[in-house]
């Protein structure tokens, strides 16, 4: 029987979230519902242009979350995008690789 887990493997692309992660880094994400909080950070779509993203999330209001990156000038976020619906994020960060 093959089990498979919802953990999954992403290589950071961009500066967004320097100093906590920089662009090379890998992190495993947890690729499975599970509840966030604020300073999580999580793997999302953009909800524009579908460009998988890191992001911290800074506020929950229902099903919308806000995301920040942690590098400002270099982030594209909820500052210019707005809030996220719960279903553009694809899992949370649980390890930097």
């Amino acid at each position: 029987m093959k089990m498979k887990l919802p953990i999954a493997i992403y290589r950071v692309a961009e500066r967004s979230m320097e100093p906590t992660l920089m662009e090379g880094d890998y992190i495993l994400v947890w690729a499975a519902q599970c509840r966030l909080a604020p300073r999580d950070m999580v793997v999302m779509k953009h909800p524009a242009s579908g460009i998988t993203l890191v992001k911290r999330v800074r506020l929950i209001e229902g099903a919308r979350i806000y995301v920040e990156g942690d590098n400002g000038p270099e982030s594209e976020d909820s500052r210019d995008f707005g809030a996220v619906e719960q279903s553009s994020i694809l899992g949370k960060v649980i390890f930097k690789v």
